[in-house]
């Protein structure tokens, strides 16, 4: 009997605590009087007396007029202590575990709908939302299915809240689809919040990309979501997005391809292997200039992997200005190949003054499904090991020779 009497005395002063919260906001005491006809007046007297009544009575009270009244540093203690009191008089599963109840109503009714002003301090903000939104995320089991509608909230309220993506990126990112298969979500359902997370992210970032890449690795990729794969690819700073084209991204492709209602996958496939990309080829709802020199870094890269085999004519890793087709302005050329630098796709030193640009490395172009381009990357591969070791041969009869000269020179 003790142990009845502590919780429902705490249970009592959790609903008094409430009351005076929701009376402070309407600046009246109806809630503090209709609850303290159910609650206990003595010690003794164990039981909160009618208690779905109760509920009915705080719901009632709880509306967003009311709750919207109170601070952004008063709203998410106040929605914790509801959901708490409203667990203890019926059941958390009542309460969070079931996508009907009125708690989430009332939270996302609150949810502001656009961006609040900077200056604005004290108006409930959609980062308190979130917060709240995770919370109860957490508190719900792992395999409970109303996780799935919680996450499909929570990308809602990212979308139109203005909070920074990259602040949850790493969470979501990393979790979502373990979080969803936990749940028992369909892979149809899996895959449309995937997107929908992917497409909040307006910076179209490197971690976006490498999560793209396992996602697809996994599931298949539809018409629809190469699409949004393709414009998201294009539209990052990332240059070379080759590897986003595994075997399920290239199965996609080739099933787009033939279709000439939709340029972007032949536009996305030309793109990938590193040809020129020409503006009036890009589709207007794309940066255009933007894509068409993220192409021609590429295909200057394109052009250091062909002529810089032993199977090609120049075979070396110094090329002069004039070998390089994209050339017509020295000063364009080179900072387009300190764009590519930048970008990763190349690596080697120029030289401004005898306009040659020595070549330490190339990305190369094997994509996934492109049997050719496989066949004559593995032969670069190939010949450059063949290089390598017709080199370590030498290696004696060089140490020989330096150790020569320098006895030579002392001797001098």
């Amino acid at each position: 009997m003790s142990s009845v009497i502590v919780v429902n005395n705490e249970l009592k002063d959790s609903i008094q605590e409430y009351a005076q919260i929701i009376d402070g906001a309407t600046g009246n005491t109806d809630l503090s009087k209709a609850v303290d006809a159910h609650l206990p007046k003595t010690l003794d007297q164990a039981e909160i007396t009618n208690k779905e009544e109760l509920v009915q009575k705080i719901k009632a009270a709880s509306s967003k007029e009311t709750l919207a009244k109170l601070t952004d540093k008063e709203f998410e203690p106040t929605i914790y202590l509801l959901i708490h009191i409203l667990a203890l008089l019926s059941s958390m599963e009542a309460v969070l575990d079931d996508e009907s109840s009125p708690i989430y109503k009332l939270i996302l009714d609150i949810n502001p709908t656009q961006p609040l002003s900077i200056r604005d301090r004290k108006s409930i903000k959609s980062s308190s939302i979130l917060s709240i939104l995770s919370t109860i995320f957490n508190l719900l089991p792992s395999t409970s299915k109303v996780r799935v509608s919680v996450l499909k909230t929570i990308l809602n309220v990212l979308k139109t809240s203005g909070v920074d993506f990259q602040s949850v990126e790493d969470n979501l990112g990393a979790n979502i689809v373990n979080w969803l298969k936990s749940s028992q979500a369909q892979d149809s359902e899996i895959e449309t919040i995937f997107w929908e997370f992917i497409n909040l992210d307006t910076f179209f970032s490197q971690k976006s990309l490498q999560l793209i890449k396992e996602f697809t690795h996994v599931y298949p990729v539809s018409a629809n979501e190469l699409n949004q794969l393709i414009e998201f690819a294009l539209r990052s700073k990332v240059v070379d997005v080759s590897f986003l084209v595994n075997n399920n991204v290239a199965e996609a492709l080739k099933k787009a391809l033939p279709s000439s209602s939709d340029a972007l996958p032949q536009l996305f496939s030309k793109y990938v292997k590193g040809e020129l990309i020409a503006v009036d080829d890009i589709p207007s709802n794309l940066p255009k200039e933007f894509i068409h020199q993220k192409s021609k870094i590429l295909s200057l890269a394109k052009f250091f992997a062909e002529n810089s085999t032993q199977s090609s004519e120049h075979n070396q890793i110094i090329f002069t200005y004039k070998e390089i087709p994209l050339v017509s302005n020295h000063l364009e050329f080179e900072e387009l190949l300190i764009e590519a630098i930048k970008a990763g796709v190349i690596e080697g030193k120029l030289n401004q003054i005898d306009e040659t640009f020595s070549l330490s490395r190339v990305n190369r172009f094997i994509i996934a499904g492109d049997d050719t381009a496989i066949a004559q990357g593995w032969e670069s591969i190939r010949q450059a090991l063949q290089q390598w070791s017709l080199s370590l041969n030498n290696v004696d009869e060089i140490v020989r020779q330096t150790r020569e000269q320098i006895v030579n020179g002392g001797s001098n």
